[in-house]
């Protein structure tokens, strides 16, 4: 893997999509001088060579939530849906139920508020979601144990968990090539499923050309079949 510019400073949990030619980056643009988080956005027209300046991501319907985590999704009508977890929640000082909401967009800057909560669970972070036929899989982090856990549903609404995906490592991204599913987490270390619910290490990491830790990931299928991989560095 090449190593590649720094994109943004003070963030982390990126997430990306393409439409339309052109892809959308999501992270979490980290508080910094009593600014609380928001949810930073940053385009390119080709391919990741060049990007726009970075913007803020808006929502409406929200109330007191901060949203984080972004994990982008295209829907079949060009939408742009963002299931993220609330910061406000993880911050409650005690054991909580944490909960993975959505909000919805035309236009992958201005998003409103879906109605209802699409899966919780104690401790859990960092959703991703993908759409496998007609299964949506969502997979979150939990805390406990440093896992993945895995959840399903019909509709991309309503998740039902399926179990502990794997362990040893959590801010899960998944992606699925022919009947292979590929898991990247923390590290970044490399696991491999023929299900999508149980997934077995490969031994197989990246690391930083710099020497420095690397978390996060994001892996996109670039039109032109190449992959690139977004990530923190630490």
């Amino acid at each position: 893997v090449d190593q590649k510019t720094t994109l943004a400073s003070h963030a982390s949990v990126p997430g990306a999509i393409i439409k339309e030619g052109m892809i959308y980056l999501y992270f979490v643009d980290v508080a910094t001088d009593g600014v609380a988080e928001k949810i930073g956005l940053m385009t390119s027209k080709d391919n990741g060579l060049t990007w726009s300046n970075k913007t803020a991501v808006k929502f409406t319907g929200t109330g007191n939530k901060v949203p984080v985590d972004p994990a982008p999704f295209l829907m079949d009508d060009g939408k742009i849906r963002l299931y993220y977890f609330d910061i406000n929640e993880g911050r409650s000082g005690t054991k909580t139920t944490n909960k993975i909401y959505s909000a919805i967009s035309p236009d992958g800057i201005n998003f409103t508020q879906e109605e209802g909560i699409r899966f919780a669970k104690n401790d859990i972070f960092d959703p991703f979601v993908l759409k496998d036929g007609s299964t949506w899989r969502l997979y979150v982090g939990q805390i406990e144990g440093n896992s993945v856990v895995s959840a399903t549903s019909a509709d991309g609404l309503t998740f039902t968990e399926e179990g502990t995906a794997y362990t040893g490592g959590a801010v899960p991204f998944v992606h699925k090539e022919g009947e292979t599913y590929y898991l990247f987490t923390a590290g970044i270390n490399i696991a491999t499923s023929t299900n999508g619910s149980k997934f077995t290490t490969t031994g197989k990491s990246f690391v930083s050309g710099a020497g420095k830790v690397t978390a996060d990931p994001s892996v996109l299928k670039l039109t032109d079949g190449t992959y690139l991989m977004f990530y923190k560095q630490q």
